[in-house]
């Protein structure tokens, strides 16, 4: 009859839980998790390329284009720009019209490798021209007779590949709140850059271009950063890198995306409870600094036969919080173990802003 009543009061606990958790979404796995993979810390990338925006009055006037190889591979598209409101479509180039000439305004051969309709059957729609720089010349200048608009914007962009001059960047991926200051090295082999041989561009994720310099193999940003999280995409760092390698000028460009994290999510020590049959419950308090929709990952372990501490289940809950308030984990085991019961593993997630955190981190 004992048995029987805790049974019940058992049950009973686990209905008034569903009903105080305000709506939890609770999910266990049919196996034991591992822990998560470490989160990323820093990024890697390599670049043999380049691109910069130049005006259709520049174009006209003619814009140097830096090939240091005979693989190469210059691609020209229109870019559309924003005024009071209105887009503005450039004019599509005409691969007749364009010309490559050296400082001397001597016309160097080039190779029309793709016209608009040819590029977008190779998956360029916007509009792209393609050509090849038929001579080496790192100082040669790309020039269109073309009648375009002034105060049209284009793209042009550079690629060597399998360039030995490959512009390598490592960078923190992290950037804590309130830090202004984000690692970013960049080299060329044996190169290594002055501050003045590197340009750098930060877009926000609602792409605000914000102001940002570059010191002794960091990115500074002008004011604190403010979007928090992913959810509107990262944050993303542009580099410009123009130097000289073996007399010849090689010029680069990398992007390099971030996210701006905060702790928005803590807890603190867990409440576990065996409600019988197999049944526990692990209480967690956890306090946020943002509204928003919260999740907790974690294992619950207890000692086995030889003292040795056992995985028993994994279990994920989901709910939206305010302030203060605690999640309410229910475990079904089907392995024996004794007390005492912990939770390991524990990951807190952040779904509103896209933040993962392991707990003690």
């Amino acid at each position: 009859m004992i048995k029987k009543l805790t049974q019940i009061a058992a049950a009973m606990m686990l209905v008034s839980t569903a009903a105080n958790a305000n709506e939890q979404t609770v999910y266990q796995f049919p196996e034991v998790q591992s822990a998560s993979v470490s989160q990323l810390q820093t990024l890697e990338k390599d670049s043999v390329e380049y691109w910069q925006h130049v005006s259709g009055k520049e174009l006209k006037r003619g814009v140097p284009v830096f090939v240091n190889q005979a693989d190469n591979f210059i691609r020209i598209a229109p870019k559309a720009r924003f005024d009071s409101g209105e887009v503005f479509k450039p004019h599509g180039l005409q691969l007749d019209k364009l010309s490559v000439r050296d400082t001397n305004f001597k016309q160097l051969p080039m190779q029309a490798i793709a016209a608009r309709e040819q590029m977008q059957n190779a998956g360029f729609s916007d509009g792209s021209v393609g050509l090849k720089l038929g001579q080496i010349n790192d100082r040669a200048m790309l020039k269109t007779s073309q009648a375009l608009n002034d105060n049209d914007t284009y793209l042009v962009h550079v690629i060597e590949k399998g360039s030995r001059n490959a512009l390598h960047a490592k960078s923190q991926f992290k950037l804590k709140q309130h830090q202004q200051r984000l690692a970013m090295q960049l080299s060329m082999g044996q190169k290594r850059f002055k501050d003045n041989d590197v340009q750098l561009t930060l877009l926000a994720p609602d792409g605000e271009q914000l102001d940002v310099g570059y010191e002794n193999g960091e990115a500074v940003f002008t004011y604190p950063l403010e979007t928090i999280g992913a959810a509107k995409g990262y944050y993303e760092l542009e580099a410009n890198v123009k130097t000289k390698i073996n007399g010849q000028i090689v010029k680069r460009s990398i992007k390099m995306p971030f996210v701006h994290s905060s702790q928005t999510i803590t807890m603190d020590n867990a409440k576990i409870a065996y409600l019988g049959n197999n049944q526990y419950q692990a209480q967690v308090p956890v306090q946020v600094t943002d509204y928003g929709r919260y999740a907790i990952r974690a294992t619950l372990t207890g000692k086995g036969t030889k003292g040795q501490r056992v995985k028993l289940a994994t279990v994920e809950v989901a709910k939206q919080i305010d302030n203060q308030d605690q999640f309410m984990m229910p475990f079904s085991v089907t392995k024996a173990a004794k007390a005492p019961f912990e939770l390991m593993d524990i990951e807190l997630t952040d779904q509103t802003r896209m933040l993962k955190f392991a707990q003690g981190q």
